[in-house]
């Protein structure tokens, strides 16, 4: 994937520094240099603040009045950019618990993005927009085979990338809704923010590890319901959360400047994803008939 990034360059000119950069933090955390999740968290604030300030990056409007009230003050707006992107890089990473989950989840956003027909207004350009695409079908098939893995290296500039991406589609297209960007976005987004708030309702740093992630209790299921092979039952999880979300986003994108619309679907997703959470965490602690 880095590779790629490299050799187009000129395409990713603007982003290739802080791409690099994650990378590197990612082999660190991957290598087990760094253990405190903390300093990695620190470190990625760090990296992506640098970048918004420097490339000047901001979102002037969300249509919800009162952040749009907060979003005139600078600070305000490099806070708000800085979350959203650090919500997304570490959200992906959190899903990444599944052979080719992250992966195929951003496969579906491109295909989306080529649904839409929005190249000319990408910070890539239209053959740069298939390689990425290409080398994502690669990790894929690897990774089914366990041959390879994003880790938190792959985790952490597939998550930048498709947050700048997403940011300059919506910046350069001002008849899109905001909300369309928070629905492509919207699973290691929720993944995150609900892991967040799930370790802070048990008195857990919300930085730390579990095992209580939604695809790890998908797993869980099909594991112990099917006595599938770890592998088979492994790469099941990825396909049956991927087939939903790729309907919930194909549905949604058919109203891209319907704000209305969007939520809905989006509260549509929240929604299912909490009650299959609650009912799945209660199976893992009962039997499975």
């Amino acid at each position: 994937l880095l590779l790629t990034i490299f050799y187009d360059f000129f395409a990713f000119k603007d982003i290739l520094i802080t791409i690099s950069i994650l990378f590197i933090l990612g082999i660190i955390s991957d290598l087990k240099v760094i253990k405190s999740s903390s300093l990695r968290f620190l470190l990625q604030t760090i990296i992506i603040i640098s970048y918004i300030y420097f490339s000047d990056l901001q979102i002037y409007s969300t249509r919800v009045q009162i952040i749009d009230r907060f979003l005139d003050n600078y600070y305000f707006n490099i806070f708000f950019v800085t979350f959203c992107i650090l919500i997304v890089v570490n959200g992906s990473n959190f899903i990444d618990g599944m052979n080719s989950l992250t992966s195929t989840y951003y496969i579906i956003v491109l295909a989306i993005l080529y649904k839409l027909q929005y190249f000319d207004n990408l910070i890539i350009q239209e053959n740069s927009f298939y390689m990425l695409h290409f080398s994502l079908i690669v990790l894929i098939f690897l990774n089914f085979k366990s041959k390879i893995f994003l880790g938190d290296s792959g985790s952490y500039i597939l998550g930048f990338i498709f947050s700048i991406i997403l940011i300059n589609l919506y910046l350069n297209n001002p008849q899109l809704s905001p909300f369309l960007i928070v629905l492509l976005l919207w699973y290691p987004c929720f993944e995150n923010l609900f892991s967040i708030l799930r370790k802070f309702n048990f008195k857990r740093s919300p930085l730390s590890a579990d095992k209580n992630h939604f695809h790890q209790l998908i797993f869980f299921y099909i594991r112990k319901k099917y006595n599938f092979s770890i592998l088979t039952s492994n790469n099941l999880t990825s396909c049956v959360i991927n087939f939903v979300n790729l309907i919930i986003l194909f549905l949604g994108s058919g109203f891209p400047s319907h704000s209305q619309t969007l939520i809905i679907y989006i509260t549509i997703a929240i929604i299912l994803y909490s009650i299959l959470y609650i009912k799945l965490l209660n199976l893992k602690f009962k039997k499975i008939i």
